[in-house]
């Protein structure tokens, strides 16, 4: 009998293969999975590891309630204000009745707040159940919907439903349209009122109120928005503050290999043209964090780059990944480049050693994984 790691190790090697079968005759990309351009053109008839469904079906869905309906429609206009998140666009939008409009969520390639907010949004609109079922749609022969379809799949949801049609195949087949408004890029919409779940209902900014959750995965992000599993955080009180929660973090995952390097050993994410190798910090630290300040925590997250071709490592390419806590409760982080030789010699216990006035952030979307995240 399969384990659950086995099903789901098939189940995406199967959607990846799926997604490499469509790259030649859609032009999607082998490398990443998704279209990357030209989002208004015919589009396949079904979506890797999701479901494709038509306007009998979506309409039935609706009506009872069970399902969450997003309109990723990307709208003419500036996008969202960099100071408020208000969407500034210059065309009005009329949408399936209850739904959420996450516009441009269904880019190839989404920067790292872009992300942050298809995947908040996705956790609150799902209430955190990934087995919630999900219908992506936008206009037909929008093939952002298809790629937020499969950005999902990859996040691990697991009932993806997407519909081809969209508001056009929707409006035709008799069903009624209402206008909608984007939700704010700086915000989480609602969790919706479905059946079942009669007076039930949080914001993402009730989810933010709890300091942090018992456990939580860290996943690196590449330059695709994909994620990357590399180990787990354990957070508990110390009981002798509110404020202060102590950490027990843990780097391991599939993806890494064994490397030895410059005469150590080094956990690596390799099998690609830039490895990121697992920097431990080994010398004395309180290893607690408080919502204002994630030093421990960002001291357990180094890494250093280096090409294949170079022998042995060079922490000259040091990492390190600048946390901030998000309004839905999971912590970003932002990647710094910058020398981390200072580590050779041991620092003094319970300080900080690496001076962040000497690291830079220019650069840092051309690195193999530009950002993190952590959440449960």
């Amino acid at each position: 009998m399969r384990s659950l790691r086995q099903i789901i190790a098939i189940l995406a090697l199967t959607a990846l293969f799926s997604a490499a079968a469509y790259a030649e005759e859609y032009q999607v990309d082998a490398n990443t999975g998704y279209r990357m351009e030209r989002y208004r053109a015919p589009v396949p008839e079904s979506v890797p590891g999701g479901v494709t469904i038509d306007s009998s079906i979506a309409m039935k869905a609706h009506t009872e309630g069970n399902w969450v309906f997003i309109d990723v429609y990307p709208p003419r206009g500036l996008g969202p204000d960099p100071l408020d998140g208000h969407w500034v666009i210059s065309e009005d939008r009329s949408s399936i009745p209850g739904a959420t409009w996450l516009p441009e969520v269904g880019r190839g390639h989404l920067e790292p707040d872009a992300i942050s907010y298809f995947r908040s949004n996705l956790e609150a609109l799902t209430a955190s159940d990934k087995s919630t079922p999900i219908v992506f749609y936008c206009t037909s022969d929008c093939w952002q919907s298809w790629n937020a379809s499969v950005r999902a799949i990859k996040w691990g949801y697991r009932a993806v439903k997407w519909y081809p049609l969209g508001t056009d195949g929707w409006l035709e087949d008799g069903g009624a349209l209402e206008p909608v408004e984007p939700i704010n890029f700086f915000e989480v919409a609602e969790t919706p009122i479905r059946s079942g779940q009669a007076n039930v209902q949080s914001t993402g900014k009730a989810l933010a109120q709890a300091a942090f959750p018992s456990n939580a995965n860290i996943y690196l992000i590449d330059q695709a928005g994909d994620e990357w599993g590399i180990g787990t955080v354990e957070f508990s009180s110390t009981g002798e503050n509110d404020e202060n929660y102590a950490i027990n973090v843990s780097i391991e995952g599939p993806a890494f290999s064994d490397q030895f390097l410059s005469m150590r050993p080094f956990n690596c994410l390799a099998e690609s043209s830039e490895w990121f190798c697992h920097l431990p910090y080994t010398y004395e630290l309180n290893r607690t964090v408080t919502e204002n300040d994630l030093t421990d925590l960002e001291y357990q997250l180094l890494f250093v780059w280096k090409s294949p071709k170079d022998f042995g490592i060079d922490a000259w390419n040091g990492i390190y990944y600048k946390l901030s806590k998000q309004d839905d409760g999971s912590l970003f982080g932002e990647l710094l480049q910058g020398d981390l030789n200072v580590l050779a010699s041991p620092p003094e216990s319970n300080t900080y050693p690496i001076n962040l006035n000497e690291f830079i952030s220019e650069g840092n979307d051309k690195r193999r994984f530009p950002s993190l995240v952590i959440r449960p």
